[in-house]
């Protein structure tokens, strides 16, 4: 019979990536030091919940993928060690919870291409975070695919500038609520990123207008858009999307100077469009909804806050054979028709 201990490292390493579940994973570390040990070699993902036990605990998890912390990050050296001790590192995600929690050093994060760096490096989130100073660091990380600046302050048009101007991987963007104008997007979208972006993030981005928009035609592979809250109208909508048929996702949400003009076009121009968000879009119309009659792709549409009658619902429900989720407010809609009950939900909106 095998025993245990004629496994070597490597074997018991190979059972140990079996197991996935954190408390078993802890369970199997207190069996004894050898256990402890592989366990903490095979460890791919740590969430750290105070920052003042970096030291003590990273160096017994040499192979990390993923680290994350909402923790405040203020010291360079913090991000330094990061790397040092964990160069295998491919994903950071460091988004804010806590007002307090919010410091980065003031080169961002800089630190973390201290020494090698971290070669292997594709995703950083840092939601939410004061001082990110993109335009310090984001030349030392050419091969990132995915990069969430969501929330982030000090986010403008020098962050945009830096990254199209290195990330030539660039598949992800989230530029939520930042203080990024047309400008930005024009280097954006001229940008070594312009043929590699797939989703590009824009709520609540007011310093974007119609002509920011149209800058976006030089993205012909984007595959999600989100203009939510953007004070933009039917010409920057029609822009937008005028060179991007491979559209999947459209998040429009609170676009109140959207109307109809703009849901012809995108029925028209967006034949692969899956998913259509119309929350709040006030100055749509039946017309507008009944233009995705036909469509056949077309499989969640949200219109949340808006009014519409039964009728131009059922048209467009009708027509539409692929449509799965039609998703409504309660105090707008009532008595759901049998003929589309089976795809509608009413939900009740507080805000």
């Amino acid at each position: 019979m095998v025993e245990i201990s004629d496994l070597n490292d490597d074997l018991l390493g190979h059972i140990l990536k079996r197991v996935s579940q954190p408390d078993d994973r802890k369970r199997v570390s207190e069996v004894c030091k050898l256990w402890f040990s592989l366990e903490g070699l095979t460890t791919r993902s740590l969430r750290l919940f105070k920052l003042s036990l970096l030291r003590q605990m990273l160096p017994r998890f040499p192979n990390l993928v993923t680290f994350r912390t909402s923790e405040s990050i203020s010291e360079e050296a913090d991000l330094e060690f990061i790397a040092q001790t964990c160069p295998k590192m491919e994903a950071i995600v460091l988004n804010a919870v806590k007002l307090l929690s919010r410091f980065l050093p003031e080169n961002g994060l800089y630190g973390l291409s201290s020494g090698g760096g971290l070669p292997k490096l594709s995703k950083v989130s840092v939601r939410g975070r004061w001082r990110a100073s993109i335009d310090r660091w984001i030349h030392r990380f050419p091969n990132l695919t995915y990069l969430d600046l969501g929330r982030c302050t000090d986010v403008d048009d020098n962050a945009l500038e830096a990254i199209g101007l290195h990330c030539t991987c660039l598949r992800y963007l989230n530029l939520e609520d930042s203080k990024v104008t047309d400008y930005g997007l024009r280097f954006l979208a001229h940008g070594r990123c312009s043929k590699t972006l797939n989703t590009l993030v824009l709520p609540a981005c007011y310093g974007i207008t119609d002509l920011g928009l149209s800058h976006l035609q030089n993205f012909q592979f984007l595959l999600e858009l989100d203009l939510d809250r953007c004070d933009v109208t039917d010409t920057g909508v029609i822009a937008a999307t005028s060179s991007n048929r491979s559209l999947k996702k459209l998040n429009l949400g609170r676009l109140t100077n959207v109307s109809d003009q703009s849901m012809v076009y995108v029925a028209g121009n967006c034949p692969n469009l899956e998913i259509l968000d119309l929350t709040g879009c006030s100055n749509v119309t039946g017309a507008g909804v009944r233009a995705f009659s036909g469509h056949r792709c077309l499989e969640s549409l949200v219109i949340r806050r808006c009014e519409f009658c039964w009728s131009d619902i059922e048209h467009m429900v009708l027509g539409c054979q692929s449509l799965k989720s039609i998703l409504l407010s309660r105090p707008h809609m009532h008595s759901v028709p049998e003929s589309v009950g089976r795809i509608v939900t009413l939900v009740d909106d507080w805000w």
